[in-house]
């Protein structure tokens, strides 16, 4: 089993991470760190963590972004089994002997946590719930993987926001058959270095590039989805413009590429029932006028 941490300027939160990571019941485990480049001390308590600990194997290099470095820890894993841990959260100690026992009971694929509702998924089912984004979702760090389905794959490097989902979008490609488990075991904890909590920059239109190849996936291998895939394709531009309208970003040639997305599939998202009836509205508002929904965001 491999848990693998990415590692950026996280010296105030990093040794709880790895405590609850060292504290595991299921003891056989292969613990990755990857030091992106960190100026605040990180990478020196690193190595104090792994001199405390045989299991821990650290490495650093000069920043390159989330995406290369998980790319990096996918490389040095070993594990029949990977689960991602953000440097900022921590686990429950009964995590990792939980999600084995529920994959050896149940012979799944992948094993989702932290999920309100436990469920089974075929193949079309959970594909049709990814793109729906309401029961199964994109996020990296509730899913235990099986690393022969990472095999050959790698997060994009020129995505900064949403890399995690086009992963989780790739690697659902590949397998049959998902658990999902109402256990919490996964515990978030934002900090303000975040990209998702940060003030709107031009990382955030990366997502553009996450939804845009799923749709091109989803036009080819799964037609019947098609309208939901542009659908959510449409939600999440509008949820970019949105963050960047209320924080007084400029009207670019980036702004004006998400509102040619949303108003071509903005009426997908009434029609497919994947959102409210306000997201809909507000998705046809910020496509036709960017500046009218600046005025309104910061207002709701």
């Amino acid at each position: 089993m491999s848990i693998l941490v990415p590692v950026y300027n996280a010296a105030d939160f990093l040794k709880v991470c790895v405590q609850s990571i060292t504290a595991q019941t299921y003891t056989n485990l292969q613990i990755v760190l990857i030091n992106d480049g960190s100026t605040d001390g990180s990478w020196e308590l690193m190595k104090e963590l792994a001199r405390d600990d045989r299991r821990i194997e650290v490495y650093s290099q000069s920043n390159n972004g989330v995406a290369a470095t998980r790319n990096g820890l996918l490389s040095k894993a070993i594990g029949d089994w990977v689960l991602f841990v953000d440097s900022d959260d921590t686990i429950a100690p009964d995590t990792v002997k939980i999600l084995l026992q529920e994959q050896e009971k149940t012979g799944a694929d992948m094993i989702v946590f932290n999920q309100r509702v436990a469920r089974v998924y075929d193949k079309e089912t959970v594909i049709r719930e990814f793109l729906r984004h309401r029961g199964f979702r994109g996020m990296l760090w509730n899913k235990l993987l099986k690393r022969e389905h990472l095999e050959g794959l790698e997060f994009d490097r020129s995505v900064s926001f949403g890399e995690d989902a086009l992963m989780v979008w790739q690697v659902l490609q590949r397998v049959n058959h998902v658990v999902a488990i109402n256990k919490r075991l996964y515990h978030y904890s934002p900090n303000a270095t975040s990209l998702s909590l940060q003030r709107f920059n031009g990382k955030k239109f990366t997502a553009y590039t996450v939804w845009n190849a799923i749709c091109n996936d989803v036009d080819e291998t799964w037609p019947q989805y098609s309208d939901i895939a542009h659908a959510r394709f449409a939600c999440e531009m509008t949820q970019v413009l949105k963050s960047a309208a209320v924080s007084d970003y400029r009207h670019d040639s980036s702004v004006k590429l998400l509102q040619e997305e949303v108003r071509r599939d903005g009426h997908l998202i009434a029609k497919t029932g994947i959102s409210s009836r306000r997201m809909s509205r507000f998705a046809w508002l910020v496509s036709h006028s960017y500046w009218l929904a600046r005025y309104v965001s910061k207002r709701v």
